[in-house]
């Protein structure tokens, strides 16, 4: 992580996924199908599927490698989501790190959170103070979304998770991690739920975050946000 917010997330493990293709390749990039409504904006089921042999199965989700390396594993979601094409979360990383978009041991500052994202050809828009409608309105329209948020502050993180900022060595900083959102259900009016796939925790497919919580940690980033592909970039 920089100074100025870069993203880390607690320390990861090997990820099994494919091969990836050739990392200089430029894969077409192609458009989802949009997701269900009107309580349930986006698609979290196939946004966390298994991987099969099947492109369009490729895993949607697996936990990062490293502790500061979530914001570049957010990206190859959504990645391996556009393109068709299961790229690896070392390949990346090599290709991130050679750009200077990513610093191992430093992370990602915010500026470039999107920039792998169109290096491989997959359109995206850059905003901060967005709203929680603005989020459901860009699932609707088939776009991926990643934000930046407080790690500490999703679900109230576990007492191993509790110091992530401090063991990043980025005391007082409070965005200091990457999600990508899948879903909103607002099923239940009275306990309404973001559903992310986070890079940062074993458990972190499809993890459902209380809305109040997840408000919470995504505020301490100003509400930065990143959409990626979807009919608005048609």
């Amino acid at each position: 992580m920089t100074e100025h917010d870069g993203y880390d997330g607690d320390d990861g493990h090997e990820a099994h996924h494919a091969e990836p293709e050739a990392a200089h390749a430029e894969p077409e990039f192609t458009e989802p199908d949009p997701g269900p409504g009107p309580d349930l904006f986006g698609r979290p089921d196939a946004d966390t599927a298994e991987a099969t042999a099947a492109p369009e199965d490729i895993a949607r989700w697996h936990e990062q490698q490293a502790h500061d390396t979530c914001a570049v594993v957010g990206q190859e979601f959504l990645i391996d989501r556009f393109t068709g094409v299961d790229h690896t979360e070392e390949e990346l990383v090599a290709v991130a790190e050679a750009e200077g978009w990513y610093r191992p041991g430093g992370g990602t500052p915010i500026d470039d959170v999107g920039n792998l994202l169109e290096h491989y050809g997959v359109p995206v828009e850059r905003s901060e103070g967005e709203t929680l409608d603005g989020l459901a309105s860009a699932l609707s329209d088939g776009a991926g979304v990643l934000v930046a948020v407080d790690g500490d502050e999703i679900l109230a993180a576990d007492p191993e998770s509790q110091q992530l900022a401090d063991r990043m060595g980025v005391p007082d900083q409070g965005a200091d991690h990457v999600v990508q959102v899948i879903g909103i259900d607002r099923d239940d009016p009275d306990h309404p739920q973001v559903i992310l796939n986070d890079p940062g925790r074993p458990d972190g497919a499809g993890l459902e975050a209380p809305e109040r919580e997840f408000l919470a940690a995504w505020e301490d980033s100003g509400r930065f946000t990143v959409t990626a592909g979807g009919s608005r970039h048609a």
